[in-house]
């Protein structure tokens, strides 16, 4: 019997264009936009927090490990 997945196939064109849309709609400034700071620390937080909201954003892709290209490390 032949694996059977509940998933729908993606191909790599599918999947890089839905992850670069979820991507770019994680870029697009909050509707009431902070002024951006003016400290080195103020930069430094707000941009751990845009890389939180981004990584939230790309967590809710879902992506089939049949996805995922079979590849090897070697040393």
């Amino acid at each position: 019997m032949k694996n059977q997945t509940l998933s729908p196939r993606l191909t790599r064109r599918q999947l890089a264009a839905a992850v670069l849309a979820s991507a770019a709609a994680a870029q697009t400034p909050p509707a009431a936009a902070p002024v951006p700071p003016s400290t080195p620390d103020g930069e430094l937080q707000a941009a751990r927090e845009q890389n939180q909201r981004t990584a939230e954003t790309l967590s809710k892709t879902p992506v089939p490990v049949e996805t995922e290209p079979a590849f090897h490390f070697t040393v």
